[in-house]
């Protein structure tokens, strides 16, 4: 979670530090509003195909932990009959 945190933290970093710089750059405003909105689009793409690719992996190895789980306990309920029984 460290490592997302960061990551994440990094990309909203860099973004606010593009979207500054073409702030201050001199340009028209209306060139300028089409940069940041370009830009800005750019970045949302990017960061919803990484947290989908994030969920999607998450929810993989959720989905794996529970399968485990399943043969764990089928496992020992088959030794609980064997003693039992």
């Amino acid at each position: 979670m460290n490592a997302t945190k960061f990551i994440l933290g990094a990309l909203v970093g860099a973004a606010v530090g593009i979207q500054i710089g073409i702030l201050v750059a001199p340009d028209k405003g209306e060139n300028t509003r089409k940069k940041i909105t370009k830009k800005g689009g750019e970045y949302m793409d990017d960061l919803s195909v990484r947290l989908n690719g994030f969920f999607d992996n998450m929810t993989k190895k959720v989905s794996d932990v529970s399968d485990e789980v399943d043969k764990l306990a089928k496992k020992a309920k088959a030794e609980v009959n064997k003693v039992t029984h």
